[in-house]
């Protein structure tokens, strides 16, 4: 299937302004899968552009255990393998974050924030949203909210998931008791994603998707 987009100075603009929407470091591989998830671009052109962003102060490598060389070090015309044939990135001792990361400059952000629109508003919206999916939402920072309270002789069940962007899902439904509005509430407290997951495909269309791993 051919890729949406094929001009070099799109390809750049649209991962800048996908990893600024992000708005927290990744580690190369992440990165790849989210941009190629939606076959907006292919991984020669993303791997060519990416590292020539890097090369260009418009994304930099983080260590965020201070250690690696400094962000201007970026290797030029690097030897770049397909994403499963990577090493495993060095990790802490505490197997958290891997070690080099990649984050948008203040360079790439105006770049982003300035240029972005010219990406036509369907893949933009499609590949934030794929981007969203992808990503935890511990990881995004999102707070969870569900409640309940008496509504007839029901219950109005609300469940909220909010991230720095503003809203990501607000979701009210009834209950016939209040066994089963508690039962909602603990669910979604517990595996909000599951259900983010879901709604989005069910909604999307995309059925198959609730049966993927």
């Amino acid at each position: 299937m051919k890729s949406i987009l094929t001009d070099p100075n799109e390809i750049k603009i649209f991962i800048l302004y996908l990893l600024d929407k992000i708005g927290y470091p990744l580690d190369y591989p992440s990165i790849g899968a989210i941009m190629m998830q939606d076959n907006v671009i292919n991984f020669f052109d993303f791997a060519q552009c990416f590292f020539a962003l890097v090369e260009a102060g418009h994304i930099r490598e983080i260590y965020p255990d201070g250690d690696g060389p400094e962000a201007d070090d970026a290797p030029e015309n690097p030897d770049v393998p397909p994403f499963d044939k990577l090493p495993e990135p060095p990790r802490d001792e505490d197997d958290a974050q891997p070690r080099k990361l990649y984050e948008v400059t203040e360079t790439g952000h105006r770049v982003a924030v300035g240029l972005g629109d010219s990406i036509m508003s369907s893949v933009r919206k499609r590949s934030y949203a794929s981007a969203l999916l992808h990503l935890s939402l511990k990881k995004r920072g999102a707070k969870i909210e569900a409640t309940s309270e008496p509504d007839g002789e029901g219950y109005l069940v609300s469940c909220k998931i909010n991230d720095k962007t503003g809203c990501v899902l607000d979701l009210k439904l009834r209950a016939d008791s209040r066994f089963q509005a508690d039962r909602m509430t603990a669910h979604f407290e517990e595996r909000p994603e599951v259900v983010f997951r879901g709604l989005v495909a069910l909604l999307s269309g995309d059925v198959d998707f609730l049966l993927g791993p």
